[in-house]
């Protein structure tokens, strides 16, 4: 299977498994009573419990995100570059992406935004990158953008904080997450027709960029750094990211059983 294959089928499989476990847990509280307000047992407690504190982890996390996101966007507005984003804008008016030029002198580049993602680059990125290199980050950060990347790693990261106790979907979360980067600098190499300018650009964050002054993430950085390297260093050669689920699918097959047997009991 090849990795967006194995990739698509991980994620289908993981966000599967948590509305199935989620609408039996919601069958056993609501069929046969055994919830917080009429339980004649603690299997029945127990699962009450956890799909109700589920639940509002689920709400409060997308509270929370909401909340950043607009803080997020109020920040960089507050401290656009009005100049370099005018001009980006007109270089980039086909992708129909909004692009925001940030006064920072750290190395910032990401998109943020779930429903309509926006490519945020600060000044310090600019002075420290070539034209080339600079259309290099705003490719990588297309991709994300056109794939809604940025939506499906929240439904996962949502699901794995709110379900923490199913473990298997925290390797699911990294392994998407590596691949997502790994593809956008491939979107990147293809549409450039080169791996030089992504490769010195990571060579640059490898370096260390300096941290953002605004405290944004360095997303163009991900978490995947060196396998971002290797898939430059040696194009031809397919990057092997392994999906590490043998202990976090036992331990998850341990609680579904347990949840099982006392809810049937």
């Amino acid at each position: 299977m090849s990795p967006r294959g194995k990739m698509s089928v991980s994620y289908g499989l993981t966000v599967l498994l948590v509305v199935t476990v989620a609408g039996w847990m919601a069958g056993v509280v609501l069929v046969t009573g055994r919830g917080l307000w009429d339980t004649p047992g603690l299997p029945g407690l127990l699962l009450g419990f956890l799909l109700v504190y589920s639940c509002l982890r689920m709400l409060l996390r997308i509270l929370k995100q909401w909340h950043l996101t607009v803080k997020s966007l109020r920040l960089f507005r507050s401290c656009l570059h009005p100049g370099w984003t005018k001009r980006l804008q007109e270089e980039y008016k086909s992708w129909n992406t909004e692009i925001l030029v940030v006064q920072d002198k750290a190395f910032v580049g990401l998109n943020i935004g779930l429903w309509r993602p926006r490519i945020v680059l600060s000044t310090g990125a600019l002075a420290q990158c070539s034209a080339e290199e600079v259309k290099g980050i705003l490719l990588h950060e297309r991709h994300h953008c056109l794939k809604r990347d940025n939506l499906k790693l929240f439904i996962l990261t949502l699901l794995g904080e709110s379900f923490f106790y199913l473990p298997v979907i925290k390797p699911v979360l990294a392994y998407v997450h590596t691949w997502q980067e790994l593809f956008a600098d491939r979107f990147a190499i293809r549409q450039m027709g080169t791996s030089l300018h992504v490769g010195t650009v990571l060579l640059k964050l490898a370096g260390g960029a300096g941290a953002p002054v605004h405290g944004t993430a360095l997303q163009f950085a991900g978490t995947a750094l060196d396998y971002r390297m290797l898939q430059v260093i040696s194009p031809e050669e397919e990057v092997q990211v392994p999906l590490k689920l043998q202990r976090p699918f036992l331990i998850t097959c341990c609680f579904l059983l347990l949840i099982m047997v006392g809810g049937s009991s």
